[in-house]
């Protein structure tokens, strides 16, 4: 029995660093798209990690339920008018999805630091749940340490099919933590540069 587990767990091992090595062929195009629209600091191993987080890797559609794909889960619909003039027009070559990916976290971080913001944990968790990061923050008296801005987080639960429910509070909150494990166990072995930590201290 008991080689029967190490046997299962070795597997599960062996699958996880499958489905992970799955993302690396993204990285050149990352940090290229990276250098060209963000910095060439920015530790764009995150972007790898995120698309773990989000589809380990693989091109499928709509997770969420509302018509998301590629790898990095993008919403075409809500996205195509901002990401056609920059040549993307559609999101079925690793080219495009991680150029699409890449401009879009682009935005959401000018924004975010627009507000003098500079975690990267608050850009990353509008990617995932939209802006009312910002509200939580503002409630917190513009405090951007995560845990603490979490008090203030006031979202509906969750409810899946499979009779399980989640507040989408610890969904959204949860959401870069997950990212920063993926990429440092996957992608990324070096501490990230201070001036794009996800946690700002």
């Amino acid at each position: 029995m008991i080689y029967l587990r190490l046997l299962v767990l070795l597997c599960l091992s062996g699958f996880t660093a499958l489905l992970a090595s799955s993302c690396r062929p993204y990285l050149p195009y990352f940090k290229a798209y990276s250098n060209a629209y963000i910095n060439k600091e920015f530790p764009y191993e995150l972007f790898a990690g995120q698309d773990y987080q989000e589809s380990r890797c693989r091109f499928v559609i709509s997770y969420d339920g509302v018509g998301s794909e590629s790898p990095a889960q993008i919403t075409w619909r809500l996205w195509r008018g901002f990401l056609k003039p920059y040549g993307i027009y559609n999101l079925r070559t690793v080219s495009n999805f991680t150029k699409a990916q890449t401009l879009i976290m682009a935005k959401l971080i000018r924004k975010s630091r627009a507000k003098d913001y500079k975690p990267l944990w608050i850009p990353f968790q509008a990617y995932n749940g939209g802006w009312l990061v910002l509200k939580e923050i503002k409630r917190a008296g513009g405090i951007t340490y995560q845990p603490y801005v979490k008090r203030f987080c006031k979202r509906r639960t969750i409810h899946f099919r499979n009779g399980t429910s989640k507040s989408a509070c610890d969904i959204n909150y949860e959401y870069p933590h997950l990212i920063d494990k993926w990429t440092k166990k996957f992608y990324r072995k070096e501490d990230y540069p201070k001036e794009w930590n996800l946690w700002g201290y």
